[in-house]
């Protein structure tokens, strides 16, 4: 072999062109090829079992992406059954009742609670609480204490799990969003809020809720 080629060369010859044996048979013959035999097996052997794991990873990915994408489609209509009751709202206290029954049965919720700060029934200890977990990104999703829980919904006998999206008017947040849950690990920092974000957004504009 040309000491000027390595087995490197070679190899990324091949991968760049992996038809090239394809319409050369004669050199194809002429390599010195294993077929297998104790303990081991053929290229081509070789190659299928690649090929299968391959698929089966790629076969993995695709259930995820469709299960991905059937609970992208329940969110969004529960987003808007949640949107087409709250328009109904006559005043905050209205709002906050809807909210709460929607997120148990649109979204499927174990809990849920929409706190307005200032003025909000849950008290001045709910307003605390929200805004020390969301802090500036005016978000939050992951494990809590009994006292948030407690303070939030009425359930504190242990730790649970929630997501928060603050409501906002201008630049000040004015109440918040929230879905908890008695599992800790319903809610994860790594799900993120998007749904909530979006009807928060829409909270902040109803004209019942200024």
């Amino acid at each position: 072999m040309n000491s000027a080629i390595s087995p490197e060369d070679v190899e990324y010859f091949l991968r760049e062109n992996p038809d090239f044996l394809q319409d050369r048979p004669a050199l194809l013959a002429a390599l010195n090829l294993p077929t297998g035999g104790d303990g081991a097996i053929s290229l081509v052997e070789g190659q299928l079992a690649i090929l299968r794991e391959r698929s089966t990873t790629t076969g993995q990915k695709i259930v995820e992406l469709s299960e991905s994408g059937k609970e992208s489609d329940r969110m969004l209509e529960a987003t808007r059954q949640t949107l087409g009751a709250l328009v109904r709202a006559v005043d905050k206290g209205h709002a906050a009742l809807i909210w709460s029954e929607q997120a148990c049965s649109s979204f499927g919720a174990e809990m849920g609670a929409l706190v307005w700060f200032g003025s909000s029934p849950h008290g001045e200890g709910a307003e605390s609480l929200v805004r020390e977990l969301t802090g500036e990104a005016g978000t939050f999703s992951g494990t809590v204490s009994p006292k948030t829980m407690d303070e939030l919904f009425g359930r504190g006998t242990s730790s649970g799990s929630v997501a928060i999206a603050c409501i906002g008017k201008g630049d000040e947040a004015v109440g918040a969003l929230t879905v908890g849950a008695a599992d800790s690990e319903q809610y994860r920092r790594e799900d993120g809020t998007l749904f909530l974000d979006y009807i928060a957004a829409a909270i902040g504009q109803l004209p019942a809720c200024q």
